[in-house]
């Protein structure tokens, strides 16, 4: 019997892991479709003799229980066989495949909490797996930005392992070219984009810019880092004018998104930066409008955004 399983989903439906709104139950459901990208999961099984580096399960009875796992309709009761199945056999050719599995199928629930859950018994038994590395990260984040700190702490030291491991992941068999340079991508953006949030929480602007710069780079619709880069640009001493532009293009990226609760949230922040720093609100709207279009700030951003005379009482970044 062989099975394949390669789910690559377009990263707009990216995990909404906000560090100043937590999002709601259903766009967290949704959201987690996006881990179809970092579960591009390629299985081949085989009862028979294969040709070299497909996995033979050469045991019958474990065959056909994986096998039945495997085929389970029904996306929770597949995860339950599953589990099941790597119970009844710890030491399994095919463990790690199991689990890739019933993360999948946890995944097509919604369940973020076993999703995590599997992901973190992955590494447990393939400490390599940038994969399970990638969605520990994200969902780290998403915990983080509710106010966990064991979360925000185990994030920040996962974050830089990812960053160094991304470089040094080698295309797997079972993965295509294309499918390996998008994931890569991804997972390279999730460990920059969280490294540049922890930066941000431990107020190392400086670091952070650097960090998000690089996320914006590899992924200008993400909100969120748009968003973070234009904090640690605003919070930087002296603020840096870019940040405007940045808020401003995090606006309309979650307007576009309807995301009602962000945008309202950074235009309360945003704007009250602009105001200190402008002197007043004239021009904010106009650069609402202008960054819709835009991809990047103008050359000449700063000097548009003239500093106003009377500084007032600076906002704090919304949550």
């Amino acid at each position: 019997m062989k099975r394949t399983r390669f789910e690559l989903a377009r990263w707009a439906t990216r995990l909404c892991y906000s560090s100043f709104v937590f999002c709601h139950s259903h766009t967290h459901r949704r959201s987690l479709i996006a881990f179809g990208l970092i579960l591009a999961v390629a299985i081949t099984v085989s009862a028979q003799p294969a040709p070299a580096g497909q996995k033979v399960i050469r045991d019958p009875d474990e065959y056909k229980a994986y096998s039945a796992a495997v085929n389970t309709a029904d996306a929770t009761s597949r995860a339950e066989a599953l589990d099941a199945f790597i119970q009844q056999y710890p030491k399994s050719l095919v463990l790690t495949d199991a689990l890739e599995q019933e993360m999948a199928a946890w995944q097509t629930v919604g369940d973020s909490a076993q999703v995590k859950n599997v992901a973190k018994r992955l590494l447990a038994v393939d400490s390599g797996n940038i994969r399970a590395l990638g969605i520990v990260v994200a969902l780290d984040r998403v915990s983080a930005a509710q106010g966990d700190n064991a979360a925000l702490n185990e994030m920040c030291v996962d974050a830089s392992g990812g960053m160094l491991a991304v470089p040094m992941w080698r295309q797997p068999a079972d993965m295509s070219e294309t499918d390996f340079i998008a994931l890569s991508k991804l997972l390279n953006d999730i460990f920059i984009g969280a490294e540049g949030y922890c930066a941000v929480e431990q107020k190392n602007y400086s670091q952070a810019r650097t960090w998000l710069t690089r996320a914006y780079g590899m992924d200008p619709a993400n909100v969120q880092d748009t968003y973070r880069l234009a904090v640690a640009d605003l919070e930087s001493t002296p603020p840096e004018a870019d940040g405007f532009w940045y808020c401003a293009r995090a606006i309309h990226l979650a307007q576009s998104a309807t995301i009602p609760q962000d945008v309202g949230s950074m235009t309360a922040y945003c704007k009250a930066k602009y105001m200190t720093y402008h002197g007043s609100g004239d021009g904010w709207d106009a650069l609402i409008t202008a960054a819709a279009t835009q991809g990047a700030p103008p050359r000449d951003f700063a000097k548009q955004i003239k500093a106003g005379p009377t500084p007032a009482p600076p906002a704090s970044p919304q949550k």
